[in-house]
């Protein structure tokens, strides 16, 4: 009897067990299914990009671009703006862009925006080549008074003034002859444009044109400069 009890609630348990493992099964929620995502490799291929002229060095407010000044770099298609240059529209644009002034301050890798240059012959280049408080002043020139026709824009020089002295300050021996001294004015002076340069000629000679220089100065240097240039010759 006590036999036949054990075995019944041996087989009372294991349905027991089996039930409970059913139910629990019954209750799990099932794993989500997989979310289908796009290969990163096929994204990244999809991008197309354009080269657009960007600065290559840190580049001063007033300074004229040079080719030195400027190279290309990838940009995407889709952020390209108006006003940036690209290669598409203008392959020759380190050619053209080479004698333009930076109205704005450019930093290495900054692209080189239409509105933060201003090419030469455009209203407002002055303002640009001038820094705040300084005026542009003009004097003569010649091959003779200006290094030989190798100063350029953006050189800086010592302005120097010859006049004649004064008889009283001649002896009494030298009385016949007319002496000259030579006084250096200004140092360190900005070259803002020159009106003479020097070009080579087919045969590798060079000739020299023009017969002024522009000078970045203060007002009263400014003053100074032209007073001096009604006493004498200047040289830079």
């Amino acid at each position: 009897m006590e036999k036949k009890k054990l075995l019944l609630l041996g087989g009372l348990g294991v349905i027991s067990l089996v039930a409970f493992l059913q139910l629990k099964k019954m209750s799990t929620p099932p794993p989500p299914a997989p979310v289908a995502s796009a290969p990163v490799a096929e994204v990244i291929s999809n991008v197309e990009y354009v080269d657009i002229l960007v600065a290559a060095q840190d580049i001063p407010r007033g300074s004229r671009l040079t080719p030195e000044y400027m190279k290309w770099k990838k940009w995407p298609a889709e952020a390209l703006e108006p006003n940036l240059i690209d290669i598409q529209n203008q392959p020759q644009a380190l050619e053209t862009y080479a004698t333009a002034v930076t109205r704005h301050a450019l930093y290495n890798g900054e692209p080189i925006m239409l509105q933060k240059i201003v090419m030469p012959g455009d209203r407002g280049i002055m303002a640009a080549l001038l820094k705040p408080g300084m005026r542009a002043i003009s004097t003569r020139i010649t091959a003779d008074t200006a290094a030989g026709g190798f100063i350029q824009p953006g050189d800086r020089v010592d302005v120097v003034l010859t006049y004649q002295l004064p008889r009283s300050l001649q002896t009494t021996m030298e009385s016949t002859q007319n002496n000259y001294a030579s006084q250096t004015i200004f140092e360190n002076v900005h070259v803002l444009a020159i009106g003479q340069t020097s070009n080579p000629t087919p045969d590798g000679t060079a000739y020299v044109i023009g017969s002024t220089a522009l000078l970045e100065l203060s007002q009263d240097d400014s003053e100074v400069l032209t007073e001096a240039q009604s006493r004498g010759d200047i040289s830079l």
